[in-house]
């Protein structure tokens, strides 16, 4: 009998990658991947140290699993929480088997490599169910110090994954029925490999017929080039939808945050892809009651989604956990009421945004015959459709939008 496993993950898309690629891995060695954590004999973590919330719910589970836990029954815990705690974990919950950090995921196949002839295993996916899209790691780490971001120091400096090593992998899940191919990074677009960049690296990629769309995130700011914008605009296989972590529009908080770069700069990226093609679709993160920030530097983050008018952002409450020296410097009150119009704005702008587009032709990759995404990045439902299927490439006259969601017919 085939032993059970169970993959619970926490956090990014990068973790969700990564817990596909070990679940894949885990297939073609004998195992079997379970949804229910009763029936498993292993249970593996994947935590996530970014956000606290991501964090507390891995060692809230961590915690139930005591009485789950028998001599026979595993429990493994893997990812940046796993590479932050570390031996606290272990202390804390003595009856975890392996706590395999960040760094060190390479781990994980070796445990789980029952013939152990291989250190670094070949885990390149292998499909055992049809995907319409799917993540491609293209580097690990980050070589930034943003003062508020840990990532760094539990990933470690940016290893770039080998280029031909990556179009291999996605002309191989091409193969497989992929249509629609996600590039990670932690700043994805500063990928580089001997004489090749990431411009390189999205011209080859769409050269693979299959591949309909090419997707990618993290982008920063700073790695921004003159050659990725004429990219842009001639190959109509990336994207219309970049995720750019603005965080503040205020220059004396981004230096603070270490970021890199101005506001100016920041609204050239979004003006220069804007030219290159006026439905690129823009969202973001912004970071409320960042350490020193006062009511005038939120208010230029406040005007500044007023005038790009991001098709979504995520607002996040700034929490000095990795900044001791930082302690919150508004009341609590201050900050929720920050966040509270801020996030109200964006919501606003966003519906905006998305009723902008009723009368509109949109591209859809459907992943069944009723759903799809626009390659503008939004959720999009086909009316009366029964001809096409999953995997087809459509332009959808867009009729009405619901919660962020697009409803359209396919346009003769």
């Amino acid at each position: 009998m085939l032993e059970k496993v169970n993959i619970i993950t926490y956090g990014c898309q990068m973790n969700e990658a990564e817990s596909n690629s070990i679940a894949d891995f885990l297939k073609t060695h004998n195992y079997q991947i379970t949804e229910n954590i009763d029936d498993a004999d292993i249970i593996i973590i994947n935590t996530c140290t970014v956000r606290q919330h991501a964090e507390d719910k891995a060692i809230s589970l961590i915690g139930t699993l005591k009485k789950w836990k028998t001599d026979r029954k595993k429990i493994f815990v893997t990812g940046c929480a796993a590479q932050r705690l570390g031996k606290g974990l272990k202390k804390r919950f003595p009856y975890i088997d392996e706590i395999i950090g960040a760094k060190s995921y390479d781990k994980i196949y070796q445990l789980f490599d029952k013939n152990k002839t291989k250190s670094n295993p070949d885990i390149t996916n292998t499909f055992f169910e049809k995907k319409i899209f799917d993540y491609q790691i293209i580097s690990k780490g980050c070589n930034l110090k943003c003062s508020y971001c840990i990532v760094p120091y539990v990933r470690g400096n940016e290893i770039n994954i080998p280029f031909n090593e990556i179009v291999k992998e996605i002309k191989e899940k091409a193969k497989n029925g992929v249509k629609e191919i996600m590039l990670l990074g932690q700043t994805v677009n500063s990928y580089r490999y001997l004489k090749l960049d990431f411009t390189d690296l999205l011209k080859e990629i769409s050269q693979i017929d299959e591949i309909k769309i090419i997707r990618f995130m993290s982008p920063h700011p700073l790695f921004f080039t003159k050659k990725f914008f004429l990219e842009y605009g001639r190959n109509k296989k990336i994207s219309r939808w970049l995720h750019i972590p603005l965080q503040s529009a205020s220059n004396k908080i981004l230096k603070k945050m270490n970021r890199g770069y101005t506001i100016e700069k920041y609204m050239e990226i979004i003006s220069e892809l804007k030219a290159q093609d006026p439905s690129t679709s823009i969202t973001s993160d912004i970071i409320v009651g960042y350490n020193g920030e006062t009511i005038k530097d939120f208010e230029l983050s406040l005007k500044a989604i007023e005038k790009i008018r991001f098709s979504n952002i995520y607002c996040f409450k700034y929490s000095p956990r990795f900044e001791a020296k930082d302690p919150l410097l508004i009341s609590c009150n201050e900050l929720e009421k920050r966040h509270r119009i801020l996030l109200n704005e964006a919501k606003k702008i966003a519906k905006e945004v998305a009723m902008d587009k009723i009368g509109r032709i949109e591209t859809v990759l459907l992943y069944n015959n009723k759903f799809g995404r626009t390659n503008t990045g939004y959720n999009c439902c086909i009316i009366d459709n029964d001809i096409y299927t999953e995997g087809s490439l459509l332009e959808v006259k867009i009729e009405d939008v619901k919660t962020n969601t697009l409803y359209g017919r396919i346009y003769a």
